[in-house]
C-alpha cells in the first residue's frame, strides 16, 4: 500500500507525458528567474525575460491541472484493477 495521498498520485506519475512537461517548464521557469536574480540584464531583456518566465510558469500550472484531470494510464493502475479487468475481458 502506497503512503502517498490520492491528491499526490494524481501529480506523480512519471509515465505520463505530462508530467515530464510540467517539469521541464517549472525547471526553466526556476532557470530563468535564477538568471534574471544574478546577471542583471538590461531594461528590455530583463522586461523580455521576466515576461517568458511568467508564461512558463502559467503554461506548467495549466499542464499541471490538465495531468490533474488525466484519467491513469494502464501502467498506472494498481495490479488488482488490472487483473480484474482481464478477468471480465
Amino acid at each position: 500500500m502506497s503512503s502517498r495521498s490520492p491528491g499526490w498520485r494524481r501529480i506523480w506519475r512519471p509515465h505520463h507525458p505530462l508530467f515530464w512537461l510540467v517539469a521541464a517548464f517549472q525547471l526553466l521557469t526556476a532557470v530563468l528567474v535564477l538568471f534574471l536574480q544574478i546577471s542583471d540584464p538590461a531594461s528590455a531583456l530583463r522586461w523580455l525575460l521576466a515576461a517568458v518566465a511568467l508564461l512558463n510558469s502559467v503554461v506548467g500550472w495549466w499542464l499541471l491541472a490538465r495531468l490533474w484531470r488525466a484519467p491513469p494510464l494502464p501502467q498506472e493502475q494498481p495490479s488488482d484493477v488490472q487483473r480484474s479487468a482481464d478477468h471480465q475481458a
